[in-house]
């Protein structure tokens, strides 16, 4: 199941793109001695993200949450912004990433909750996080809820007329992407899993092998 989300971020509207990504998942073997029969089922994993809506001044309001959301800034603004990863009821145990992509990391900052997100990669301007613990919904009743892997933007103070004029010559909106993916963790171990993420993503460097509880 992919979910596109676009939360923009830039010279006076802005936005952050997320998508989900899933990994096909393994299928369970049953089979009945007597009748010698051999039956393949398959679990699902679906994930989507989303986040709080906000006010005119990027401040987060009440109401259902939203897949966008639009802001202006000034230099210094505090803006409420909080990717946040659900994975649905059903859905087979799995290991959650998320993938961030800041191409202003210096104009724009971002609040990584690093006691939930665990850096597995990084390269100039992105970055790859594991969630500290598998997430099993498949006998849950309810949708599981993740911690958000950031809830704000912080707009330099050191942001000039002269900077901003820069920026919009490269592009009109400047961008954060976030892209989470899922892995089923049945019968994969948390080091293999951090490679096949690294490698959807493109990171050849070095990884960080955390401890996924």
């Amino acid at each position: 199941m992919k979910k596109l989300k676009y939360v923009l971020l830039g010279a006076l509207i802005s936005a952050v793109i997320s998508t989900c990504v899933v990994v096909p998942t393994l299928s369970w073997l049953s089979s009945r001695s007597e009748e010698v029969v051999n039956t393949f089922e398959g679990e699902e994993i679906e994930i989507r993200m989303d986040e709080a809506p906000v006010d005119g001044n990027g401040r987060r309001t009440d109401g259902d949450r939203v897949t966008e959301n639009n802001y202006t800034f000034v230099a210094g603004s505090v803006l409420d912004k909080d990717p946040t990863p659900t994975v649905l009821k059903g859905s087979a145990a799995s290991y959650i990433f998320v993938y961030l992509e800041n191409e202003n990391p210096d104009i724009f900052a971002v609040n990584i909750d690093a006691s939930k997100w665990l850096k597995v990669a990084e390269t100039d301007g992105s970055a790859l996080y594991a969630y500290y613990t598998r997430v099993d919904a498949s006998e849950s009743a309810a949708d599981i809820v993740l911690d958000p892997l950031f809830t704000q933007v912080t707009v330099s103070e050191e942001l000039t007329s002269e900077t901003l004029a820069a920026l919009k010559a490269t592009s009109e909106k400047q961008f954060i992407k976030t892209q989470c993916f899922a892995i089923q963790s049945e019968a994969i171990e948390k080091n293999s899993a951090i490679d096949q993420a690294a490698e959807q993503f493109g990171f050849t460097g070095t990884l960080t092998y955390v401890d996924i509880a």
